[in-house]
C-alpha cells in the first residue's frame, strides 16, 4: 500500500516538472531575437510506477523532466550550410565582376575609356587625310594615340590594384577561419565538460552551429558528430574543409599564408599569397570542393580562363636547362605569350621546377622553341614529356582580362608601328615606332623587333651593359621583343610626343609634304578584319567588355538563384528551430495553468490529510 503522503508526491513531481517548463519558455521567449538560438524543449516522461499486489495493479508516480533539447534539424543544417556556402562564393564573385566591369566600361562618349579612345584616335587620323602637313592635326593625333595608351594603363592599373585587394582579402579570410576553428574547439571543451554528466549544452551548441553557419560563408565544410564508443562518454566532433580536417573535438589546424617568391603570370602582383596547413600538409587552392567566399576569391586573382602555356619538353639528368617545343597558341605568339619573365614554376608530371629566365627561337615556319634556365639541375632525362606553365583556373578573372589587354596592345602596336616605320616624316626621315614600352623603374623607352621573321630570338630578360644597367643603343632605346610591352607600360615614343612632324604618313622619300599614302594605311587599320581573331581593333575591345558583362550577369543571375534557395531553407530550418513568440506565449499559459492544478492537488491533498489526521480518531 503506497505512504499515506504519496499523493503530495506526484503534486510536487508536477510543480518541479511545469516549472522546468516554464523557466525553458521564458528562456525561448527571451531569446527569440538572439541569432543563431534554437527553441527548446522540455521532454517529459512518467516516473517509474509502482506495483502493488491489488486488483487495480501498478500506481503511477508522477511526471519527470528528463531533458532540455534544442529543436534542431541536422538535415537542415547541412542544407542551410551548403546553400550559404554557394551564394557567398557568387556574391563575392558578383562584387568583384562589377569592380572589373566599372573598369573596361566607358561610362559614355565623354568618359574617356579604352574603346572612345581607340575610336577618337581613328577619327583624327582620318582628319589628316586632308592635310598630312597640318603640324595641329598632327599634334591632335598623337594626343590621341596618348589618351589610348593612358586608358590602357588605367585599366591594367585598376586590375592590378584589384588583384592586391584579393590577395589581401585572402589573407584576411584565412584568418577569419583560424579564429573559426580556434572558437569550435573551445567551445567543442566546454561543451563535453557538462555533457558527460548526461546533459545538454544547448546553449553552447547554439553557438558553436552558429559560428559553422558563418565559416560555411567562407569555405564549404563538413560537419560529423561521432557518438562516444570507447566509453569515456565524449563525442567526436569533426569539421573538415577542402578534403581535409579542421577541428577534431578538441584539437584544430590552422591554414598559414606565405608570400611567394614565384608567380603565375607576367601581369601578377609581386608576393603574392600561397595557403599551406599548419601541419605542412600542403593546401588545394584550386579544389572545386573549396567553396564560398575563399574560393571565389582564388579565381578572382588568378583565374585564366583554363588558358595555359603547354608544350613538350625535354632535358637531361643533371642539367639546368630545360628545351620546350609544339607549344600551345599561348606560346606560339609572342603577342599573346604572358607567361613571367623569370621566377615563374614549370610543371612536369607532379613535379615543379623554377625558371630564372629563358629565351625563344622563331623557325621558318612560325614555330617556336623556348629554352629555359633552371634554378636547379634537373633529377632525371626528360623527353618530349607534357609541360606547362600556371595552373589551370576555370574562371575568368584578373589575369584573363590583364592577357586580354596585353594582346590587344602588342597586337596593334606591332600592325600601327609596321606601318609607321614603313613611311617616311615631315623632314623626309624613315620612321620611327611611336607605341613603345617604358621602364616604370628607370624610365627607360623600349623599341621593339620584329616577331615572325625566320631566325629572331629573344630573350625574357632585358640585356645589361658592363655596369649591370639595362643596354641601350645610341639614342637611348632598349631594344627588345613586343613581349616586353604589357597593358601597364605601354606608352608614345617621347620624341613622336613632343614633335607631331614625326608622324610618318609619307609612303615614299621625298613625296612631299602633302604625300599621305602612308596615312591611308594607318586608316585603314581600323577596319582591319584580320589583325584580331575577334575582327578588327574596336571588335576586339567591344568583345573583351561584352564578356565581362556576360560574365557579370552570369555571376548576378547564380548569386540571385542561390539566395533564393539560401532563403528558402532558412525558413525551413527556423520552421523547426525558430522561436515564435506567439506560440511560446500559449505554452506560458498552459503552464500557468497546468502549475495551477498542481497547487490545487495540493490544496485539497492537504485539506483530505488534515481531516484525516486531525478529524478522526485514526
Amino acid at each position: 500500500m503506497p505512504s499515506t503522503f504519496f499523493g503530495l508526491n506526484i503534486a510536487r513531481s508536477g510543480m518541479s516538472t511545469y516549472n522546468a517548463v516554464l523557466n525553458t519558455t521564458a528562456h525561448n521567449i527571451a531569446n527569440v531575437k538572439t541569432t543563431g538560438y534554437s527553441r527548446q524543449v522540455v521532454k517529459q516522461q512518467a516516473t517509474e510506477a509502482i506495483s502493488f499486489k491489488t486488483t487495480y495493479g501498478m500506481v503511477g508516480t508522477g511526471v519527470d523532466a528528463i531533458s532540455i533539447d534544442s529543436q534542431r534539424d541536422v538535415y537542415y543544417d547541412n542544407k542551410y550550410r551548403m546553400s550559404n556556402t554557394s551564394y557567398s562564393r557568387y556574391e563575392s564573385l558578383n562584387y568583384y565582376m562589377n569592380s572589373i566591369e566599372n573598369d573596361l566600361y566607358a561610362k559614355d562618349s565623354t568618359s574617356g575609356g579604352m574603346t572612345n579612345s581607340l575610336d577618337n584616335f581613328f577619327k583624327v587620323v582620318t582628319s589628316l587625310t586632308t592635310d598630312p602637313s597640318s603640324t595641329t592635326i598632327r599634334t591632335q593625333t598623337v594626343g590621341y594615340a596618348d589618351t589610348l595608351v593612358k586608358s590602357i594603363n588605367e585599366v591594367a592599373n585598376s586590375l592590378q590594384t584589384l588583384q592586391k585587394d584579393l590577395n589581401d582579402q585572402i589573407a584576411s579570410t584565412v584568418d577569419q577561419i583560424n579564429a573559426y576553428a580556434q572558437q569550435i574547439a573551445s567551445l567543442n571543451k566546454q561543451i563535453a565538460t557538462i555533457e558527460i554528466y548526461g546533459t545538454k549544452a544547448n546553449d553552447l551548441r547554439d553557438q558553436r552551429a552558429t559560428i559553422i553557419d558563418e565559416l560555411s560563408a567562407l569555405v564549404d565544410v563538413d560537419v560529423v558528430e561521432k557518438e562516444p564508443t570507447n566509453g569515456n562518454g565524449l563525442a567526436q566532433y569533426i569539421v573538415s574543409i577542402a578534403g581535409s580536417p579542421l577541428v577534431d573535438t578538441n584539437d584544430y589546424n590552422t591554414i598559414k599564408y606565405t608570400a611567394m617568391d614565384t608567380c603565375y603570370s607576367m601581369n601578377d602582383m609581386d608576393k603574392m599569397y600561397d595557403l599551406t596547413w599548419s601541419t605542412g600538409q600542403s593546401f588545394d587552392k584550386r579544389s572545386k570542393a573549396l567553396g564560398g567566399k575563399l574560393q571565389a576569391l582564388f579565381e578572382m586573382r588568378d583565374g585564366n580562363n583554363n588558358e595555359t602555356f603547354e608544350g613538350k619538353a625535354t632535358g637531361t639528368a643533371g642539367s639546368k636547362t630545360l628545351t620546350v617545343t609544339d607549344v600551345n597558341d599561348l606560346g606560339n605568339s609572342l603577342l599573346k605569350l604572358d607567361i613571367p619573365a623569370s621566377d615563374g614554376v614549370i610543371t612536369l608530371g607532379n613535379a615543379t621546377y623554377n625558371y630564372k629566365s629563358f629565351t625563344a627561337t622563331v623557325d621558318a615556319d612560325g614555330n617556336y622553341t623556348y629554352t629555359f634556365t633552371l634554378e636547379n639541375a634537373l633529377g632525371r632525362d626528360i623527353r618530349d614529356e607534357d609541360m606547362h606553365i600556371s595552373d589551370a583556373v576555370d574562371y575568368r578573372g584578373v589575369p584573363y582580362y590583364m592577357s586580354q589587354l596585353n594582346e590587344f596592345i602588342r597586337t596593334f602596336s606591332y600592325n600601327f608601328n609596321k606601318v609607321q616605320t614603313s613611311g617616311y616624316d615631315l623632314n623626309d626621315n624613315a620612321g620611327q615606332q611611336m607605341f613603345i614600352a617604358k621602364d616604370k623603374v628607370n624610365g627607360i623607352e623600349m623599341r621593339f623587333s620584329d616577331t615572325v621573321k625566320t631566325g629572331f630570338t629573344f630573350d625574357s630578360l632585358l640585356a645589361l651593359d658592363a655596369n649591370g644597367k639595362i643596354a641601350t643603343d645610341t639614342e637611348g632605346y632598349a631594344n627588345t621583343s613586343y613581349y616586353m610591352m604589357t597593358a601597364l607600360n605601354c606608352n608614345i615614343d617621347s620624341q613622336i610626343a613632343k614633335d607631331g612632324s614625326l608622324l610618318a604618313l609619307s609612303d615614299t622619300q621625298g613625296g612631299g609634304v602633302s604625300n599621305g599614302g602612308n596615312l591611308a594605311k594607318m586608316s585603314d587599320l581600323a577596319n582591319d578584319t584580320t589583325m584580331f581573331r575577334q575582327g578588327k581593333p574596336g571588335s576586339f575591345l567591344q568583345v573583351l567588355t561584352s564578356a565581362a558583362g556576360v560574365d557579370g550577369s552570369k555571376v548576378k543571375t547564380a548569386m540571385e538563384n542561390a539566395e533564393n534557395i539560401k532563403n528558402a531553407v532558412a525558413n525551413r530550418r527556423l520552421s523547426t528551430a525558430g522561436v515564435d513568440e506567439d506560440e511560446e506565449g500559449q505554452n506560458m499559459i498552459i503552464c500557468q495553468n497546468l502549475l495551477n492544478y498542481q497547487y490545487k492537488v495540493l490544496s485539497v491533498m492537504n485539506e483530505v490529510l488534515d481531516k484525516l489526521i486531525n478529524g478522526t480518531a485514526v
